[in-house]
């Protein structure tokens, strides 16, 4: 009886420390020591509709105008144009565009009427900027940063010469803000403010040095898609 009772001590106290080794052996998992609000805010992300990314395009059109010196001289006008871009990521896109102007000369009270009608000044110029998205969600407002080089052509020489308007080409750096909206892949809508420091004004008179006030502003609204 000793010996059979010594067997079944041997055998439990075996039996046990398998045991143990077996619940030593599992994964240990870390508890979950966030709050109810970080839960949540985390499933409410998770289930927000996030940015697409990829290649997009998008077309538009606004007003734009002359700041400094150059505003009295110049009436605001038509602004549209292209764009097309890569968004690497949520955060960050690389944009190339193009865009246009029309804008008359200030008539000075009817003392230059212009007969032939139409946009005095046409303005065509071609951009690169980086935009930085504020969010990572559909609604992005975002700013904007690059260079560019506009071409100013003077239709209306004879009424340009009058006033020291004549044909050049120099460069800008445009800065500005938006907001965009993702309605999904086929549809994107695009607010966007610009202004742009011009290097020089060689297509108007040159009374007085140029300053980073004497630029360019815009408002565009355009419409696109991301694919």
């Amino acid at each position: 009886m000793k010996a059979l009772g010594r067997g079944a001590l041997c055998t439990a106290t075996l039996w046990g420390g398998a045991a143990l080794a077996q619940m030593d052996d599992r994964p240990y998992e870390e508890p979950d020591m966030r709050s109810a609000q970080t839960v949540a805010y985390q499933e409410q992300r998770r289930e927000q509709p996030r940015a697409d990314t990829g290649i997009y395009a998008q077309l538009g059109g606004g007003l734009e105008g002359y700041t400094g010196q150059l505003a009295p001289e110049l009436t605001p006008g038509f602004s549209y144009g292209a764009a097309l871009g890569y968004r690497p990521h949520p955060f960050v896109a690389l944009e190339l565009g193009y865009s246009g102007g029309l804008s008359d000369i200030d008539d000075r009270g009817g003392l230059l009427e212009d007969s032939r009608g139409g946009p005095d000044i046409v303005r065509n110029a071609g951009q690169a900027v980086v935009v930085g998205n504020l969010t990572d969600t559909r609604l992005q407002p975002y700013v904007l940063a690059g260079i560019g080089l506009d071409h100013y052509n003077v239709r209306n020489d004879a009424r340009g010469a009058l006033r020291g308007f004549s044909d050049d080409t120099s460069g800008y750096v445009p800065a500005g803000v938006g907001l965009r909206y993702q309605v999904g892949q086929l549809i994107t809508a695009d607010a966007r403010v610009n202004y742009n420091f011009l290097f020089d004004q060689g297509f108007a008179p040159r009374s007085r040095e140029t300053g980073a006030l004497d630029g360019r502003y815009a408002a565009v609204l355009s419409l696109g898609g991301t694919y």
